[in-house]
């Protein structure tokens, strides 16, 4: 118990430095803030969830007694209570199906990245309310202000392009900030997954990453954030919110199907790394990797594939 508390111990304070360092403003200090959930990630995955629980825990006391503020609150529901979630929810075990040999199971990748993308959604919401209440306009108005600030210092001279653009970053923001956050944290999950493993100290076998497939509730929740988009005020920039996430995970889903399909390929290589280069360099193929994804998870594309031909 000594050397798994004072494994923790370490880890939540290495997550503390990491999240810290976001207040140097330099470009390495941003890359290193998205890598803070990583210590506690491998203190949960690989010392049990209670050690993961503590590392976030011992982060948020550091933060609020070094910084003497709220950052250490904020620090433990962005990193250190995501942590601690995902690493219980992947080394759990759950009961066995009723079809199912072995007396327990482990939760699907799919489930799991169907949590962060639950997550990226709430806390961009909580991070809303908590700033801004439920008034849309005071949100709109101050999220307006903070980015003409941020032009403003840029010595650009005011023009309509530049209200403009004023304008789209004030409701591109936080959608922006909800989409990485769901991208870095299955970054972070799979590295500290991977580290784990490599310690021999991972609970679980290693899943097939490839057969990833999200659950259908994934798609209901992506259709019902698509509906409520049309309306106005903060419903409809909830709806915009939910749809970008779900966008992002399907993409994610997406890329696993495209590593399965190309199986057995000579080229696979090329095919994989041709389809990341234009996804990531133009930006725009992702909708249609997302939707990929998502045509997988309602019409399970990989059994129509691996189907036998129909006798004649």
């Amino acid at each position: 118990m000594g050397p798994t508390l004072a494994i923790a111990f370490g880890a939540g304070l290495a997550s503390a430095l990491l999240f810290a360092t976001l207040a140097s403003g330099s470009a390495i200090a941003l890359v290193l803030f998205y890598f803070a959930a990583l210590p506690v990630l491998i203190a949960g995955l690989g010392w049990g969830h209670y050690a993961g629980a503590f590392a976030g825990t011992i982060g948020a006391l550091a933060l609020s007694i070094a910084m003497r503020s709220q950052l250490g609150v904020f620090f433990f529901l962005s990193v250190g209570l995501p942590a601690w979630i995902l690493s219980y929810l992947t080394v759990a075990t759950l009961p066995a199906r009723s079809d199912d040999d072995q007396p327990y199971r482990w939760s699907e990748p799919g489930t799991i990245l169907s949590v962060i993308g639950l997550g990226a959604v709430l806390l961009t919401l909580f991070g809303i309310v908590v700033l801004f209440g439920f008034d849309f306009d005071a949100y709109q108005a101050s999220l307006r202000q903070s980015v003409d600030r941020a032009l403003a210092a840029m010595a650009l001279p005011a023009s309509d392009g530049q209200r403009m653009l004023g304008a789209f970053m004030a409701v591109a923001l936080p959608i922006a900030a909800a989409i990485i956050w769901t991208f870095v944290t299955t970054l972070n999950l799979y590295v500290a997954a991977k580290i784990v493993r490599a310690s021999g100290r991972l609970p679980r076998p290693w899943p097939d990453l490839a057969s990833l497939r999200l659950p259908k509730a994934a798609a209901g929740a992506m259709l019902f954030g698509s509906l409520l988009s049309f309306l106005s005020g903060m419903p409809g920039h909830v709806g915009v919110i939910v749809l970008s996430v779900g966008l992002a995970i399907f993409a994610l889903a997406g890329f696993a199907l495209a590593h399965d399909m190309t199986r057995g390929w000579g080229m696979r290589g090329f095919a994989l790394g041709l389809l990341y280069a234009l996804t990531f360099v133009i930006g725009w193929p992702m909708i249609f990797v997302a939707m990929a994804g998502l045509a997988d998870t309602l019409f399970d594309l990989r059994s129509r594939r691996s189907a036998p031909p129909p006798s004649l």
